[in-house]
């Protein structure tokens, strides 16, 4: 296969890399040949099992809060202290609490926006000299929920929109230094977070799988391909987009059936 196609070689940072999205994209890297793959988890026991779980030396980690600003420090100073450069940043965590506007409570608010805008603004700018060695990717995670109104979750669509606009900057900033810089924005799929906004009504999936052109929300593996397309070479003309993942959704809007 073509190198284009690989990661061979490659030093790669995934934050939130021990659970759901996260921990797909590292599962699909490890079948790439990378050189290394460092990952970071706000929940010790998570990042021990997923350590154990993936068992591959070319992986380590490390337990730190990447949306402030001393868990970001400890983050960046065990990746500097681990790698030579960084070839791929995915810019992962996220947090969401699914209320109204009339009921988000102020912290939560600031949670939502420290943990999806913070860490993905400023590790890029920490990371920027490892970045800058070679011919670097960035991936962030956005949200269909930041193209569109889903009807709720001002604070989540807010700190997810402000991830694309921040991608359509930086790719223009970064071009200079040979840095490509894209987003996802993927709709619903069953990882963890998911699971657990579900856990009292499993019934609200009936109106996500009718609002979806395709008829179903996406498994993991089905947000993990684009990441690592976006990682890749075969991506190399590819700079300060959005892909959305989402089954058509955005294509329509969240109002479906499609006819």
């Amino acid at each position: 296969m073509s190198d284009r196609w690989s990661l061979q070689n490659k030093y790669i940072v995934v934050t939130g890399g021990s659970r759901g999205i996260g921990y797909g994209v590292v599962v699909e890297c490890l079948k790439h040949d990378p050189a290394k793959i460092i990952i970071c988890s706000y929940s010790l026991d998570q990042l021990k099992q997923s350590i154990s779980s993936l068992n591959d030396p070319r992986v380590s980690g490390i337990h730190c809060d990447v949306s402030t600003e001393e868990g970001r420090s400890r983050f960046v100073t065990f990746i500097k202290d681990n790698l030579p450069k960084v070839d791929v940043l995915v810019n992962n965590v996220g947090v969401n609490v699914r209320k109204s506007m009339e009921d988000q409570e102020n912290d939560e608010y600031y949670r939502i926006m420290k943990t999806n805008v913070d860490s993905t603004y400023f590790l890029c700018k920490d990371l920027l000299p490892l970045l800058k060695t070679g011919s670097a990717s960035i991936v962030n995670v956005a949200s269909a929920a930041g193209v569109q109104s889903s009807g709720t979750g001002a604070a989540y669509g807010l700190s997810k929109a402000a991830i694309i606009q921040y991608t359509k900057i930086l790719s223009c900033e970064w071009a200079k230094y040979n840095i490509r810089v894209n987003a996802v924005a993927p709709w619903m799929c069953m990882t963890p977070m998911l699971k657990d906004a579900l856990k009292d009504d499993v019934g609200q999936l009936d109106k996500v799988n009718e609002w979806t052109p395709m008829g179903r929300i996406a498994e993991i593996q089905e947000i993990v391909d684009p990441i690592l397309f976006l990682m890749m070479n075969a991506s190399s003309f590819i700079t300060g987009q959005c892909l959305g993942i989402d089954g058509g959704l955005t294509a329509q809007g969240f109002k479906g059936p499609c006819i």
